[in-house]
């Protein structure tokens, strides 16, 4: 999250259209109180407050304008085990955050698109790449290229050596940070990291997607 909140203040993909964040489990079932919707369980209360957190914290500055929400019971008749959220930011980002238990083929954790460049995060451990073109860029004569798919133009395979790849920037963090500053705030040493503010506004995010997923409907918001 931090490789790509680092793309997005320092402008390396340019202007950023999209950017989604996908946690995908192939285990399936869940376990002990997660199965209990009187404890609080599912993957929207488990997960939600994290991958929706980490999207705002990105971009405080910007605005949610709308958000559309489905959440499935995919193996489990009391929570949800999938919930896929799409918000519409006044900066003009559009974010997809997407989580399922039962996803036997991951898709990459992180990805972020801007007109300068496209960012991949494959996984937690951080493998992935800037890929960027100049090639493609340029105006290109219309000519159609035949595929196993048919004849066309927008959508023919890149020619040999059109996209280059350059390392992801490194970022330094250990997720121990966060309970140094429990631990400093506890003794009167420092202030919380988390804000009141930041937690009432992820809640009400979240109450927006179950709004949005019972109805069916996108939801104005902010």
């Amino acid at each position: 999250m931090l490789i790509i909140k680092k793309i997005y203040e320092e402008g390396i993909l340019g202007k950023i259209f999209t950017i989604e964040s996908k946690l995908h489990s192939a285990n399936g079932y869940m376990h002990e109180w997660h199965l209990y919707k009187k404890y609080g369980g599912g993957m929207l209360y488990d997960w939600g407050p994290h991958l929706i957190d980490q999207i705002l914290f990105m971009m405080p500055n910007a605005k949610i304008k709308s958000l559309y929400a489905d959440i499935k019971n995919v193996l489990h008749e009391e929570v949800d085990d999938y919930f896929k959220i799409l918000m519409k930011m006044d900066n003009g980002i559009t974010v997809h955050i997407e989580l399922s238990t039962y996803m036997l083929k991951y898709a990459p954790r992180w990805i972020a698109a801007g007109d300068k460049g496209t960012a991949v995060v494959n996984s937690f451990e951080c493998h992935g790449a800037i890929y960027r073109t100049g090639k493609l860029l340029e105006k290109l004569p219309p000519q159609i290229t035949e595929t196993i798919a048919g004849p066309t133009r927008q959508f023919a395979p890149v020619p040999p050596g059109g996209i280059t790849e350059e390392p992801l920037p490194q970022v330094e963090a250990d997720w121990v940070d966060f309970y140094k500053n429990v631990r400093d705030v506890l003794n009167g040493k420092a202030e919380s990291l988390i804000k009141i503010s930041e937690v009432r506004r992820v809640l009400a995010v979240m109450e927006a997607v179950r709004e949005s997923a019972e109805s069916g409907e996108a939801i104005a918001f902010e």
